[in-house]
């Protein structure tokens, strides 16, 4: 006869401040011609990232993602030509700068800017981690604990724990619209508020005959 187990799942958060905005802004630029649209692209990406330096973001805070190019097709399924877009990360470590870099940024490319994703973070995120894991192990053990007693058992050794992932820090997103919209124009305003960090772990006990 095997040994008897019990399986839970365990949650755990903690709220933190947030001390970072993270942009994710995107470039995109049409042409006839593969070259054509890389060196667009590529060019307007320069641009927002000399802005974004000019706003006094570190070098270290800004990183380029990726790039792409696309074929264009018109209605009738003919190539048209071809899209290229590059991604960048910036880091904004000044909550309240947030709405001028957005518009450093547009006032360089105009409506070639895109702003994929907003999110409010943690720089520094281990500790926070560190302290939801806890809370979802200790929240995994007490229902282990409840469901032991009411089978008549113990807890034993712990067998077996994974994590389900930790949830993201909260985020404001704001995915494909033009960076030229009022929203960048007016100063977008950032609130810090507190957020959540989550994660939620499966742990699996020996069950043991209660004494």
């Amino acid at each position: 006869m095997g040994k008897r187990t019990v399986t839970v799942i365990g949650s755990g958060s903690v709220q933190v401040s947030p001390d970072v905005v993270r942009l994710y802004l995107r470039v995109g630029h049409d042409a006839p011609d593969v070259a054509a649209a890389l060196s667009g692209a590529t060019q307007g990406i320069t641009s927002v990232i000399e802005a974004v330096r000019a706003a006094e973001v570190a070098d270290s805070d800004i990183r380029t993602l990726d790039a792409s190019v696309n074929q264009r097709w018109d209605n009738t399924g003919n190539p048209v030509g071809f899209t290229a877009q590059q991604q960048l990360s910036v880091v904004v470590r000044r909550l309240d700068a947030t709405g001028e870099i957005l518009e450093a940024g547009a006032a360089a490319v105009g409506n070639a800017l895109l702003v994929d994703q907003v999110r409010l973070d943690v720089y520094a995120r281990d500790d926070a981690e560190r302290q939801a894991r806890d809370a979802a192990f200790a929240n995994a053990q007490s229902k282990a604990e409840q469901y032991a007693a009411l089978a008549g058992c113990r807890l034993g050794v712990a067998l077996g724990v994974a994590e389900l992932g930790a949830t993201p820090v909260g985020a404001q997103r704001q995915k494909g619209f033009a960076a030229s919209m009022s929203m960048a124009a007016s100063g977008m305003p950032v609130e810090g508020g507190d957020l959540d960090v989550s994660t939620s772990i499966t742990v699996t006990w020996e069950l043991r005959t209660a004494k």
